[in-house]
């Protein structure tokens, strides 16, 4: 007990950084034998530091091991590069396929004005896609030349009678047509009938070959004629082939005279057996194949 008078002293509190520093001793005992294994002097503030950079360190490894590894797929909502990849190439094909659509009815058109008569394409024509438009501006022939054209045309025009005029006998005999396949001919050229081709039975699976250079025009299918390419020549020469089993070449393409189009086969509802329907039309009038190359 204290005497009486005397004064009291409490001990001080110590502040915050204090208790931090204060030391304290960790010791590792062997409950056996009591032994002293490990010892290590700590203080608080050592033991936050430790604790604070080791969680800094786990959460540095987790994340590396979700970034660097393909774990991160498993996350929902993260879209791997990969993934993001087939994005932006889905991108650019629906944008070429967009424009190849827009080629590709380009050039049908085209081949529709040339079949009709409207237009007559030259090789110039042929290295690029026209739209319809752009081709009725500049090629509107004016009621002189209209007049002129109408003349020419009624002189040359095919006569049923007669057979193929003089003018356009001599300009397609210059040219040297490669035949399309070698086979047999079961139906030839029938204006009358309104047969504007020839049927080649040929070997299965031949080859069919382009009959001069030119640009592919058209490369569809169609209900009557199956799988049918066009190609467009120079001097207003347009050359078909149908019933195709596959077509190699797209519309747009450059071929050589003798380059392979597609293969025989049996398509559309028009065929009755495997061959070729091969038609050649000259500005807008079909001709006769078989008065410029030989088949057999």
């Amino acid at each position: 007990m204290n005497a009486p008078g005397e004064v009291v002293k409490r001990p001080r509190k110590r502040g915050l950084l204090a208790r931090l520093r204060s030391r304290y001793r960790l010791v590792l005992i062997d409950d056996r034998t009591f032994e002293e294994r490990f010892s290590a002097k700590l203080n608080r503030l050592s033991v936050l530091v430790f604790t604070v950079m080791g969680l800094l360190i786990f959460g540095a490894l987790v994340t590396a091991l979700i970034v660097l590894t393909p774990l991160k797929r498993f996350i929902p909502g993260y879209s791997d590069e990969e993934t993001r990849i087939n994005a932006y190439r889905g991108t650019l094909v629906a944008d070429s396929l967009q424009d190849a659509l827009a080629e590709q009815r380009a050039y049908i058109e085209n081949l529709r004005a040339v079949l009709t008569g409207e237009l007559p394409l030259d090789s110039a024509s042929l290295k690029r896609p026209v739209a319809t438009p752009q081709i009725s501006v500049e090629l509107a022939p004016g009621a002189t030349d209209s007049a002129l054209r109408a003349r020419v045309e009624s002189e040359e025009r095919y006569s049923l009678i007669e057979g193929r005029a003089a003018g356009e006998r001599r300009e397609l005999a210059s040219m040297l047509f490669v035949p399309p396949v070698q086979g047999i001919v079961t139906s030839a050229f029938d204006r009358a009938k309104g047969h504007y081709g020839a049927d080649i039975v040929t070997a299965p699976d031949a080859a069919v070959k382009s009959c001069l250079a030119g640009t592919v025009a058209l490369a569809s299918w169609t209900t009557d004629a199956g799988h049918v390419i066009a190609v467009q020549h120079g001097n207003g020469l347009v050359s078909l082939y149908k019933h195709n089993r596959v077509l190699l070449k797209k519309p747009g393409d450059r071929v050589n005279g003798g380059e392979a189009l597609a293969i025989v086969g049996n398509t559309g509802e028009n065929s009755t057996g495997p061959h070729l329907h091969f038609e050649l039309w000259h500005n807008g009038e079909p001709v006769d194949p078989a008065a410029y190359m030989v088949f057999q």
